[in-house]
Formats: structure tokens, sequence, C-alpha cells
């Protein structure tokens, strides 16, 4: 901001008087023994005077005594530094002090130079540093510098002004060096996008979080973006659901829950998108809209918040284009894994110790011994599958981008071809995309630019049924052999087994493929036809289409033991079986919007007025043909029995939207969003929502008074913003009567018919989001940041279900405007850019949210009922969604004497039976003696409390250091599977580890208790604390470090640049939960990866 005052005041001729307010400006002063330091604080505070020194040239610290009456600046500082080797020279309202240059002696030579900005301009008050030593000396008016060194040798200068980056030149001294300073956009002129524009950050009035794609984002082996933002944005509650391969499976929550779901609304290039459809290596940037303020614009797309990315483009004005290559390799394993019993002996008696818990006789005695002795020499009859070493295998992913990019100040363009190759972690799922991307925009004049953004993308997997795979992982044995030396599937080969399955045959009889594809252009012109005045007309579309194909190819499986078959494989009666599914998707959007933006002196307008429409079309196809006489096949056309189904479905909307935003002086902002929007969803007469915010900023630190702390604090600025946001999320047809087709009987024949779809509410309208944001973003001591809100964000008229009584034949009611949610709390962001050494560089950036959920009105407060998206989760007025209602256990019971004298003081045992020796005690909440559904409670975290995440960057020289924190407390879960109950089958199943420590006769547990065959004791199946558990967890993302080769080196081998660097991604996770990862969607899927990858990135 001084360099912006100091530049006008040169545009606007002030150089010819750059001594009268200095010579008509009076000032008092009466110092007695205070710091130079104080006296220039003083004199600020007094006028409009900006110092401007080096503190190692200039002694601040001296103690002085001065008296002025009304006398000008002259001779006060004539009298202030008398006797001293400080000069200063005055520019109008600046005032530069430096060091007296003494004569050059034998042993000195002279250092001269100009300090200016990109444009050219001189940049005054720019500390020029000799590396190592004392000497140092400021620019002067006309960025120029002269300075002293000791003669004979080479020194380094380190050259740096507030609001650019630092830059560090070698010199001998022997011409005058000519020192270019770049704006630092980490600084106050950062550049953010919003909806439909940019504006300046320090002029925000919205809370807005950015995200930027630098050397250590762009080398992480991110298979999609929404790892890239995990951790990186506060509020931003980003959980990896699966490690699948081709899918980005995480949900992104911000700013806490609400009942209807959602995601904030993802734009690429202001095209409607997701993050699932983009390389993270061509990104540039991403802007967060979190509040009311900067995402109403988006109006009924942004009850969750909306993610803008901005990909890359020419960046040059050189005509040179430039090549970047980025490959990396990473080998992968699972995050975590359940520990299961792998022993089969270990595996029988764990079975004997559940039957006989169940009163029934024990199924192994001599197969025991005999299975441990011939283990040791006969591993095919008699195995000890480990089934995560049967089917984790190892993963290799590998990623190769090549671009290119250039700008002739006419034509800028970024082109890209990006390859991913994941081969999977289980067999039958690898998975390989292609990604081209074309960004092109030609100035065809001073008034007009047009351009085109072109992405495409091919994407195949394979056919395993991944989901079968993991849900069914517990439904096997490890008395079973995977697959035999000579390639015969395995099955089970202990007693009591026979429907144990074998999972490599399951992941492996899919035959096929599947294949996506997906191609958007938008096409975009702007024209300004007067000073100001900008016309923006935009068209886009995005097709989507894929296509599945596989055929069901069972083969046999064998008991080693007996050589014969205990599953012959597919029944040559009903034939194979072929699947395919083929979808469509075609969606068009178009927007035209114009903007005026008028500064009348220190007052400056913007209007943005525009029209939005769109449709988005979906259909789909599927037919299964069953009693194919061969898996070779290829289509479904065959002969056999032919299942098949379509849909198709239409959804479209429109929009007007307008902004209008005031400046008075880059101190006091003010912004009115408006947006009107109108959807199919709703029916006529309800179909349109209108969504305003308006939001205040007052920048504090502009004011006069704040001047003589611009030293400590560069930027302060208050802001507030209040507005509502919409949310058409309900189904499409929600509001028209659907008919089911149906068949019924008729005397004897059986009749075709259409019964009716569902119930039908044509008075839903807009489920509406009113935010309040209060916020401060401080820039302080040259190197912090720091960004903190505090919102208040209420969900109305939600659209959901209304439960009804099952006399309805149904419990799912019609969808009704209803329930209210509050989501309150606070946000900060803390940063650090600066040396710490000689050097040493290091950046670090904290960032957290405290959020608290409340489900505010919901059919009453004495209602509670079944939901939330959790197990035995429930919406109940006064809790946060999900709230878990189960029995709290006590303590497992001991002995049959502790229940008898329970009995004998009065207790009564309704839920669950009673209680014997080794089953929970249900502690008695009610306080009426009776154990029954009375002594439920409400209880655990079922949305988390605080999410945090930490970035720590350090480089030295050519070497760069990165680690990546993120995490979340006060969050529970409840896990109860059949792979984790106490009521467990004994037909085929795998175990935990723990089952070796449960409770029975012959081994009492504290710890551990009884555990009983497929519902056989009510009591354990009772949902309960014991299956709640502490989901908190601390994870390091990212570990990296990198080499950039010096530049003088990598321009011999034609080479702009060459880094190469190792990553650690996901490698080690702090947490207590006992489940396979707490970011995992269910409690068995798909594992999260961990990778350790190389790379290099090539620029020439």
């Amino acid at each position: 901001m001084r360099l912006l005052i100091i530049m006008l005041c040169i545009s606007v001729g002030c150089i010819s008087a750059a001594n009268t307010y200095a010579q008509n400006t009076i000032l008092e002063l009466n110092v007695e023994n205070q710091t130079v330091e104080s006296v220039l604080n003083k004199i600020e505070a007094q006028t409009e005077f900006m110092f401007f020194y080096n503190s190692k040239q200039v002694d601040v610290h001296r103690r002085v005594s001065i008296t002025a009456n009304k006398q000008n600046v002259f001779k006060i500082l004539d009298e202030l530094f008398k006797n001293t080797d400080v000069a200063y020279s005055v520019l109008d309202k600046s005032i530069i002090l430096s060091n007296k240059q003494l004569l050059k002696t034998e042993n000195q030579k002279k250092i001269t130079g100009k300090v200016v900005d990109v444009n050219g301009e001189p940049i005054i008050g720019a500390t020029v540093a000799v590396r190592g030593a004392t000497v140092g000396t400021v620019s002067d008016i006309d960025g120029n510098f002269v300075l002293y060194v000791e003669a004979g040798k080479e020194v380094w200068l380190d050259v740096s002004y507030i609001g650019y980056k630092k830059q560090e030149i070698k010199t001998d001294g022997n011409k005058p060096l000519a020192i270019t300073l770049i704006e630092n956009m980490a600084m106050l002129d950062e550049v953010v996008v919003v909806g439909y524009g940019v504006q300046k950050k320090v002029n925000l009035t919205g809370s807005v979080a950015t995200v930027s794609f630098g050397k250590e984002m762009n080398s992480r082996p991110l298979t999609n973006v929404s790892s890239a933002l995990s951790g990186m944005v506060p509020g931003l509650n980003v959980r990896q659901s699966s490690g699948t391969p081709g899918a980005d499976g995480a949900s992104l929550t911000l700013r806490g829950a609400s009942l209807n779901g959602g995601s904030p609304y993802v734009l690429i290039d202001g095209m409607p998108g997701d993050l699932n459809q983009i390389s993270p290596n061509d990104i540039e940037n991403i802007s967060v809209l979190k509040d009311a303020a900067s995402a109403a614009i988006y109006g009924n797309k942004a009850a969750n918040g909306v993610i803008l990315i901005t990909t890359k483009s020419g960046v040059s004005n050189s005509g040179k284009i430039s090549f970047e290559y980025n490959g990396n390799v990473g080998f992968s394993k699972p995050t975590n894994l359940f520990d299961v019993i792998s022993d089969t002996p270990d595996h029988m008696t764990v079975i004997n110790n559940i039957l006989k818990n169940s009163g029934q006789s024990a199924r192994y005695t001599t197969e025991i011994e005999e299975w441990r002795e011939g283990s040791k020499t006969d591993p095919l009859r008699y195995p000890n599958t480990n089934w995560w070493d049967a089917l984790i295998k190892d993963n290799v992913i590998q990623t190769h981008q090549f671009s290119a990019r250039g700008n002739n100040g006419k034509i800028s363009f970024y082109t890209s071809v990006n390859y991913q190759d994941n081969n999977g972690l289980i067999p039958n799922s690898s998975y390989q995309s292609t990604t081209f991307r074309n960004n092109i925009e030609y100035k065809v004049n001073d008034w007009l630019k047009l351009g085109n953004i072109m992405t495409s993308m091919y994407g195949k997997n394979d056919p395993a049924d991944l989901g079968a795979a993991f849900t069914w992982f517990m439904a096997t044995t490890p008395g079973m052999v995977p697959q035999s030396p000579d390639g015969r599937y395995g099955g089970a080969q202990t007693v009591g087994e026979s429907g144990a399955n074998n999972l490599l045959q399951i992941v492996e009889w899919n035959r096929g493929s599947k294949e996506k594809r997906r191609f958007t252009t938008k096409f975009f012109a702007e024209l300004t036809p007067a000073k100001g005045w900008k016309i923006n007309a935009n068209y886009y579309r995005d097709f989507y289409s894929y296509y599945e194909s596989y055929v069901v190819d069972q083969q046999p499986r064998w008991n080693f033991q007996t050589n014969t078959m205990t599953f012959t494989g597919v029944d040559t009666s009903q034939g194979y079986r072929r699947q395919n599914t083929e979808g469509k998707a075609d969606n068009y959007n178009m927007n035209v919007f114009s903007s005026y933006t008028k500064k009348l002196k220190e007052h400056e307008f913007s209007l943005m007025l525009g029209y939005e429409q769109g449709v988005d079309v979906g259909k789909g196809f599927s037919n299964l043909r069953q009693g194919l006489y061969s898996p070779e096949v290829p289509n479904a056309t065959a002969s056999g029995d032919l299942l098949s189904g379509a849909n198709h479905n239409e959804d479209a909307y429109q929009s007007v939207f307008s902004r209008l935003n005031y400046n008075l002086a880059d101190r006091y902002l003010f912004e009115l969003n408006w947006r009107v929007d109108g959807s199919s969803r709703f029916a006529e007469g309800h179909r349109w929502g209108h969504f305003p915010s308006v939001s205040l900023a007052w920048r504090v630190s502009e004011e006069k008074f704040w001047r003589s702390m611009r030293k400590y604090v560069e930027n302060f600025k208050l802001r507030a913003s209040y507005g509502a946001l919409g949310n058409n999320n309900v189904g499409l047809y929600a509001t028209k009567e659907i008919y089911n087709s149906a068949n019924t009987a008729f005397g004897d024949k059986v009749q075709a018919g259409i019964v009716p779809g569902g119930f039908v509410n044509n008075e839903l309208t807009w489920e509406k989001t009113r935010v309040l944001d209060i916020g401060v973003d401080i820039n302080f001591l040259k190197n912090f940041s720091l960004s903190v809100d505090f919102y208040n964000k209420e969900t109305l008229n939600i659209l959901t279900s209304r439960p009804i009584s099952y006399n309805n034949g149904t419990s799912s009611g019609p969808v009704i405007n209803g329930p209210k949610v509050r989501n309150r709390g606070v946000e900060f962001e803390l940063n650090y850019t600066g040396q710490i050494a000689q050097g040493l560089g290091l950046q670090v950036s904290l960032n957290g949210a405290l959020n608290q959920n409340k489900v505010t009105e919901y059919q009453g407060k004495d209602k509670l009922i079944q939901g939330g998206g959790t197990p035995y989760g429930y919406i109940v007025e006064g809790q946060p969604i999900g709230k878990f209602y189960i029995m709290k256990v006590d303590h497992i019971v001991q002995s049959k004497d502790e229940i008898d004298a329970m009995s004998a003081d009065g207790y009564r045992f309704g839920l669950g039976g009673i209680p014997g020796p080794g089953d929970f005690l249900f502690s008695d909440t009610y306080g009426d003696k009776r154990i029954n559904e009375n002594d439920r409670v409400l209880i655990g975290n079922p949305q988390p409390k605080f999410t945090f995440g930490a970035n720590v960057g350090l480089n030295y020289k050519n070497i760069d250091f990165n680690v990546l924190f993120s995490g979340v407390l006060g969050w529970d879960r409840y896990i109860n599977n059949q792979f984790t109950s106490l009521s467990a089958h004994t037909v085929g199943y795998l175990y935990p580890k723990e089952f070796l420590n449960m409770y029975t006769d012959e081994k009492p547990s504290k710890d551990y208790p009884k555990v009983y065959t497929n519902n056989s004791k009510n009591q354990v199946s009772v949902g309960s604390t014991w299956h709640l558990h502490k989901a908190d967890y601390m994870r390091i993302k990212t570990i990296q470090i990198g080499y950039t080769l010096p530049a003088n080196i990598s321009r011999k081998i034609f080479m702009d640049k060459l880094r190469v660097y190792a990553n650690l991604e996901n490698f080690f996770t702090i947490t207590s939960y006992p489940g396979l990862d707490p970011e995992i969607a269910g409690d068995i899927d798909y594992p999260l990866l961990k990778t350790a990858s190389i790379g290099i990135n090539i620029s020439f």
C-alpha cells in the first residue's frame, strides 16, 4: 500500500511539489530520553509522513532528547540526526533514511543499481543489504541505490520490499545492477477468484479460502482433487470414504452437516463439474466460498458452499512456448487392516467357544490337533490362510503429464495430456485413464476476446465386484486354500463351513470391463465496449457416458483333502449370465453477464447483472441375459432369458443474478448480491426462490490513526455478512404423480398394471440456508497473516421425507419442508512465511474449525426419529444429527450371584433378557430398577466437533521439504457389522483376534464378553456403548522432500528447471479407532491407501 501511495503521487505530478507538504506542516515535540524510533512514531502520529529505513543501518534505538515548538520536519530531522551518519530525503509525505556514504577508499568498491517493478516503475524504499555483513541501504525516489563494500570479492545482495518477493543477486560491482521485484501474490494484493469474476483479497467482504497449487501440491501422487483439499481449508471436512481405483469417493462437508446432506457446488473455470473430471496437475488454484455473501451469487446451488477451480493458462507474454513434464511412480498399501484369526486351529477353538456359550456341543475335538500338525507339512490339505495376504497384492500407481503453455500477447493457451495407471490393491481391480485439456484464448482486438476450454477423458476399470469382496470379507474361513498351484480355487475344508466363500474367486469371477467417457467444452467471449464496461457470454456443454459389460464366470471350488468339488461352478442348466449397462448424460449451461466499474476520486462503484439457464438430461439402459451356453458370448442379444430396464430424466433451471460493490478509499467496502432461481423440480407457484446477501468490511489499517501501527500490522480488516442460500435437493419428480408397473392376479391369471409410485406434495418449495458471518483478516509483522471467522448457519424448510405409520404400507411418507438445523462455529487460519536462518526459508499454515451441530426443530421435542445416516442414530430436537440412542454398558457380569442379588433387590431385566456371566449389564439410567427401553440414552458425537490441518514447508538453497497434517477431534462412530458383532455366525466366517480373549466359563474376562451364535441371545444384539468408539485421528497426509537442480546446470542440458522428489502419502495415522480406518464410509470397504512415490518435474 505504501508503494501504491507513492506511485500515485508520481503519476499526478507530485514530484514538482515534493517538499510542499514538508515545508508547510508544523510540529510540536517535547521528548526526553526516548528512542529515535519513538520520535519517528510521534511524527507519523501527528502528520501523514511515513518513514522508510533499514533498521540494520539506522540506529533507531539511540536515545535522544528534543524539543520543537512549531517547527517543520526539516529542522526536527536536522536536530535528530545531528552528528550521526544518517541522511534523509523527503518525497512529499515519504521520508527515506539511509547511511551517509563515505568517500571511496582504496579498500572499497562502489555498487550501484536500480530497483523497479515488473512494469519498470521505480520502487522507493526497497532494502538492499549485503548478505553476511552490516552494510546496506534503501532505494531512493528513482529506485536507485549506492553502497560500498570491501574491494576484491563478489558479494550477495538481498533486495526486498513489502508485498514483493525477495531477490538474491550475486555481483562483483563491475556494472550497474537492474533489479526487478515481482509482486508476492500471497501478500496484500492477491487476486481471488469469486463468483463470476475476481477481486483483490484485501477488498473481499465475504469468507473465501484459497488453495494454491505450487510445486509441493503438484508433486504429490494425487489421483483425485479431494485429497488435495484435505487439511487445507478451515471448516471443510474431507472424508476419503474409499480407496477404490478410479473413484473419488470422498464426502465433503463445509461448516457442518444438514439433514439433506449435500456437498459444495463445484465449478471448473466457471462451468458446473465435479472433482472426478479434472487432473490435479491442471489446477492453478482453488477458491472455497464459505459464507452467504460470497456464495449467494450461485443461489440454488450454493447451500453447502462453492468450490471454484481455476485451471492453468498461458502466463508469459514473451511468445515463447514452455513445456513441462510431471511424472511419478508410487507403491501403495492399505493404511490399516483388521487383525483376523488366520490360524485354523485357533479358528476352530473360537467356534467351539461360541457354540458352548450358546448351550451347544463343541464341533471340533481331534481335528484341532490334527490340523495343527498337518499344516506343518501339507498346507494344501491343512491351510492356515490369511485372507488379507491372499487378496492384497503390490499396488503400483503411476501418473504422467505433459503440458505446453504460451502467450504472445494475442493468443494464450495451455494444453495437457495426463495418463494414470493404478493396477489395484486386489486382483481384477485396475484402472487406467487418459485426460486431455486445451485452454485457449484469442485477443481479437482491444475490445474483444474469444476462447474455448475443452477437456476429454477416458477411463477403464476391471470389473471386480469390489463391494462384494469387502462386504463378504468376513464370510470365509482360514481353512480354505485361495488357489492351488495348478490354478484351482479352494473350498472350505473345515467341518460345518461349506457355505464359506472363496474371496479370491469372488473378485475374479466377473470378466469384462467398465468404461467411461466425458467430454466438456466451453465457448466464451468477453467484450469491452467502453472503459470499465465488460460483457461476458459463456456456453457450456458436458457429455458423459459409461458402458459396462461383463459375464459372471463362476469356476468350481475344491476340497483338496478329498480332491472333490465343493461347488461345481455355473449351473449348466441355468447357463452363464452377461450384464450390460449403459448410461448417458447431456448437460448444457449458458450465461451472459455484464459488469460496469466506475471510479470517482475515492469512490469506486461496480455493478454486475446476469442471466443463466441450463438443462440436465440423463438416460440409461441395462439388460441381463441369462442361460448363455458359454462365457465367451460377447453380447446379451444371444439366446437366453432377457431382463432389461431403461430410464430417462430431465432437470431444468433458470436464474437471474446481480451484484453491487462500493469501495470508499479502500477503507469502507460494501457488497450486495441478489439471485432469483427457478427449478423444474417444484410445482408451478413454488418454483422461484430469492436469495439475497449483504456484506460490509472496514479496512481499519487504512485509517489515518493506524499509520503508526503499520510497521507492525500492515493490514487489519473487519467484515460482516448475512444472506440466504437455496437448495432444491429433492427428487426430480417429487411434485408429480408417478406410477410404477406391477402385476396382479385376476382369477387364475396374472395381469400387468400400474400402481402409484409414492406420495405427492405439490406445496414443496425451496430449502433455505441463512448465514451470518463475522470475520477479521490481519497481516502483521511482515511475515504473518491471520483470518478468523465466527458464523451462524441456519437451514430451514429442509426437504425431507416425513415418517408415517406402517399402517400406510410404508414408513416413508411424502417429502415436506419442515425441519431446521443450526451449525454454529468459529474458524481460523494462521500463516507464516519468512527466513529463520541465513538461506533457510520457513512456511507454516495452521487452520482449524470448531462446529456445533444441532437440530432446532423436527417433529416436536419429545419425538425420536431414527435417521441421520448412522447405526442407532436418531434425529432429536436439541441434539446433533444422528445422535446415538443406545444402552450404556456398566460392566461385564462375572458371576450369577451378582444378578441374583440384583433380582432380590427388585431389579427386573426386560431388554435383552436376563444377563448371565460374561454378558453385559446395562445401566439403569432411568432409575426405576427396570432394565428396558427407558434406559436408552442419547450419547456420543456423530458429527466431528473440531477439524484441523497444518502445512509446514522448509527450503534451503535447492532443497525443499514439506509436511501436511489433517485430522478431526470430538467424533464417535458406531461399529456393529458381522465382523465385530457379538452375535456371530459359525458356518464359515472369519473372526477378529479379539475373539481369542472372549469370556468363557473356563476363562472369565472383564474386557471381552461372551460371543454367541447368530440370534441365539438377544442381549448381545442390543445397541449399546460397547460398539461406540472414538474416531478422533491425526493423519500425516504428506511428507515430501525435493531437490531442484541449479539453474546454471539445468540450462546446460537445455532445461529451465529439473526437480526430483520423494513423497509419502497417508503413511502415519494416530487414532484409537479399532475399525478399518476412521475415514472409511462403511465399517468394511476398499481400504484407504498409503503411498510411497518418487517423481520428476522438468520444464524446458
